[in-house]
C-alpha cells in the first residue's frame, strides 16, 4: 500500500472514529432523582404555612401509570409498566423532576409575557388546586378565587403513554382580565450523566425540539444556549439567538418536546381560543456561583424545557376559554408514534435518523418487516445487514479488484521503490505509468466504496436509535441497546476485522501492512466496548460478508489468471539511469536503451 493509500484508508479511519464519537445522540430511560432546583423568579411559590395538603391521583393507563399532583394540578410520576422498560425489576420512571412543583410536566400558567398587576387574572401561577374526582381513568382538578376559576381535566386515551389535558379558565371578576396560557414539559441532567469520554456519548444527552406542522424539525442542545449570570442563586442561559429569552421556533408547531433517542415528554396542541400556539424551548445550565463552568460542580447540570405557549386573551366578566392538548410520555417505538395523538400530528418525527433519514427510513421499514415475520431482532439485524451488504456489492466489487491486480503489481512496484528510492519525482512517473497500463486506479475502487457510505451511516443511526432493542435480550447479551457486559463481542469483531485484513492482497511495505493488520482490527475493538450489542450484531454480520465476497472475488481471479487471463507484464522507462528497464511479473530485470531523460 503506497502512501497515499494509506493516507485514504486512515482518513477512511478517522471518519469512522468521528462519526461513531459524535455522530448520534444516545439516552436511556434509567433515570436518578434531581437534587433542588433554585426557583424560577418569574413564578414565587406562595408561603408554606398557607398551602393545602398536597394529594395524589393515579391514573393506569395503557402500558403506564401516571401519578399527578395538586400542586400545579401537574405530573408528579410517570412510570413505564411493561416488562421491556424495567431496571433492577422496577419500572422506569421516565419522571425526572418530581418533588419541583414549578418544573413539573403538563404545568400551566397564566401569565406569561403579562406587565404589572392591575389586569392579570391570577396573581401567581404556583397554586393549590383541589382534586375533585378521581377513578383510575381521570383526575379532575379545580381552583377558585375571587378573580378567577379554573377546571383541568387530565383523562387516559385508548392508545398506549397518551393523556388528553384540557384546561378551562373563567374571568370571576367584575372587570375584563387577561391570562396568557402556557404548558410546559421540563426534565433535569446532571453534567455528570450526560458527561462523554474520549470514545463514547453518555446515554443520557437530552435535547429540546419542535416539529411544526410541515414537518420540519428545530433539535436543540445545550452548546446553542449560552449561560449568564442572574441575581438569583442559579446560573440561567442566555439563548444565542435570543439572548434573555425562550427561544421562539418559527412557524405553527405540531409538536413540542423533550427527547431523546429512546424516550420523549411531548405535547401536541389541539384546541385554543385565541389562535394557535407557539413553540418555545429553553436550557438552562445550573451550578453554583463560586465555580466558572457547570463541569466544576459536582451537582450542577442542566434543566431541559420545551413548552407551548398561546396568545394572550383578554376575558369579559363570566366568559371562560378552554385550552386543549394530547401529551405522549414513552418510548419512542415508531408504531406507536405513528399513531400518537390520532395518528395526524407527525409525532413520529421526534425519531432522529440523521442527515440521511431518508435511506434509514426505508432499513427501519425493512427492519420491521423482517421482525415481524421471524419475531427476532437480532437475526433481523443479521437479514436486514445481508440484504444491504448483497444490495450494495457491486459498489464493492471495483475496490476488490483494484486489491487484486495491485497485489499483481507488487513484484514491480518493489523493484520500482528500490531502483528509485532516491527519486520520487521518477518513482512517481513510473508508477503512473505501470498504472496507466494495465488500467489500475487506486482511487477507482475508492469511490464506489464511499457512494455506499450514506446507507451504512443510515443503518448506523437506525440501530442507534430503534427502542425496539432496549432491554432486548440475543445470544448472551441481556440487552441489545447496551454494550456487551461480558467484553466478548468486541474481541470477536476485532478477530473478524484481523482475519479479514489478514486475508487482504498484501500491499505496500512490511511496516505499512503490519499498520493496516492490528491497527484496523484493534480501533474496532476499542469501538465496541461501549457501543450498543446491537450495533455489533450488524458489524460482526458485516465483517463476515466482507471476508466472504472477497474470498469469492479471488476465487474467481485464480480462476481467471489460471485459464491466461490477466497476465501482466509492464515497462517502466527510469529518467535517472542510463537504461531502460523492461520489468516482468517475476521481478526480473532487462537492460534496453534509454528513451530519454525524464520520459516514459
Amino acid at each position: 500500500m503506497e502512501r497515499g493509500s494509506l493516507g485514504r484508508w486512515l482518513l477512511i479511519a478517522a471518519g469512522i472514529f468521528l462519526f461513531l464519537r459524535f455522530g448520534t445522540d444516545l439516552l436511556s430511560g434509567d433515570h436518578k432523582p434531581a437534587r433542588k432546583l433554585p426557583a424560577d423568579p418569574v413564578a414565587a411559590p406562595a408561603p408554606a404555612q398557607t398551602r393545602a395538603p398536597e394529594q395524589l391521583c393515579d391514573l393506569w393507563g395503557d402500558r403506564f401509570h401516571a401519578q399527578l399532583t395538586t400542586r400545579g394540578a401537574s405530573l408528579k410520576r410517570f412510570k413505564l409498566t411493561t416488562a421491556k422498560y424495567r431496571k433492577d425489576g422496577k419500572p422506569i420512571d421516565i419522571s425526572t423532576t418530581p418533588d419541583q412543583e414549578e418544573f413539573q410536566q403538563l404545568r400551566f400558567q397564566f401569565s406569561n409575557r403579562l406587565e404589572g398587576d392591575a389586569d392579570r387574572q391570577l396573581d401567581t401561577d404556583l397554586i393549590d388546586w383541589s382534586l375533585d374526582k378521581t377513578d383510575g381513568k381521570s383526575c379532575e382538578f379545580s381552583y377558585k378565587s375571587d378573580k378567577v376559576e379554573l377546571t383541568k381535566v387530565v383523562k387516559l386515551t385508548s392508545r398506549p403513554y397518551e393523556l388528553d389535558v384540557s384546561t378551562t379558565i373563567t374571568n370571576r371578576a367584575s372587570r375584563p382580565l387577561k391570562h396568557a396560557v402556557t404548558v410546559q414539559t421540563d426534565a433535569w441532567r446532571y453534567e455528570r450523566e450526560v458527561e462523554s469520554t474520549f470514545l463514547t456519548k453518555s446515554p443520557l444527552i437530552t435535547h429540546v425540539e419542535c416539529v411544526a406542522t410541515d414537518g420540519k424539525v428545530t433539535r436543540l442542545t445545550p452548546a446553542e444556549f449560552e449561560p449568564q449570570d442572574f441575581e438569583d442563586t442559579a446560573v440561567f442561559p442566555r439563548n444565542s439567538r435570543n439572548p434573555g429569552t425562550w427561544y421562539e421556533t418559527p412557524g405553527q408547531p405540531a409538536v413540542a418536546a423533550v427527547s431523546n433517542a429512546y424516550f420523549t415528554h411531548s405535547l401536541v396542541p389541539l384546541k385554543a381560543p385565541g389562535g394557535p400556539a407557539v413553540c418555545q424551548t429553553r436550557i438552562e445550565h445550573r451550578f453554583a456561583r463560586n465555580v466558572s463552568k457547570v463541569q466544576d460542580d459536582p451537582n450542577g447540570g442542566a434543566l431541559y424545557r420545551a413548552r407551548l405557549a398561546y396568545p394572550q386573551m383578554q376575558l369579559e366578566p363570566g366568559q371562560s376559554a378552554t385550552y386543549a392538548l394530547t401529551t405522549f410520555s414513552g418510548p419512542k417505538e415508531r408504531s406507536l408514534l405513528a399513531e400518537a395523538a390520532g395518528g395526524t400530528h407527525s409525532v413520529d418525527q421526534l425519531i432522529d435518523l440523521g442527515m440521511f433519514a431518508f435511506i434509514a427510513k426505508i432499513l427501519v421499514a425493512f427492519l420491521l418487516k423482517v421482525h415481524g415475520l421471524i419475531g427476532n431482532w437480532g437475526v433481523a439485524i443479521m437479514l436486514l445487514t445481508i440484504t444491504a451488504r448483497t444490495l450494495l456489492f457491486p459498489l464493492t466489487l471495483p475496490s476488490i479488484k483494484g486489491m487484486i491486480k495491485m497485489r499483481e503489481l507488487k513484484p514491480e512496484i518493489d523493484a520500482l521503490n528500490e531502483k528509485f528510492k532516491d527519486d520520487a519525482q521518477a518513482k512517481g512517473l513510473a508508477q503512473m505509468e505501470l498504472w496507466r497500463k494495465h488500467n489500475v486506479n487506486p482511487l477507482k475502487g475508492c469511490l464506489p466504496q464511499l457512494a455506499s457510505m450514506p446507507v451504512w451511516f443510515a443503518l448506523y443511526a437506525t440501530l442507534q436509535s430503534a427502542v425496539e432493542l432496549y432491554n432486548i435480550p440475543f445470544l448472551w447479551f441481556p440487552d441489545l441497546s447496551a454494550a456487551d457486559h461480558l467484553y466478548i463481542l468486541p474481541f470477536i469483531i476485532g478477530g473478524t476485522s484481523f482475519l479479514q485484513q489478514k486475508l487482504m492482497p498484501p500491499q505496500g511495505d512490511p511496516a505499512q501492512q503490519k499498520m493496516m493488520l492490528y491497527f484496523m482490527p484493534a480501533m474496532f475493538t476499542v469501538f465496541m466496548f461501549s457501543l450498543p450489542a446491537g450495533l455489533g450484531v450488524y458489524m460482526f454480520t458485516n465483517g463476515v460478508l466482507g471476508i466472504l465476497q472477497q474470498q469469492g472475488v479471488e476465487w474467481h481471479a485464480r480462476r481467471s489468471l489460471k485459464d491466461g487471463k490477466g497476465a501482466i507484464k509492464v515497462e517502466v522507462v527510469s529518467d535517472t539511469s542510463k537504461d531502460k528497464q523492461k520489468l516482468t511479473p517475476k521481478g526480473k530485470v532487462e537492460d534496453r536503451p534509454q528513451l530519454g531523460n525524464g520520459k516514459a
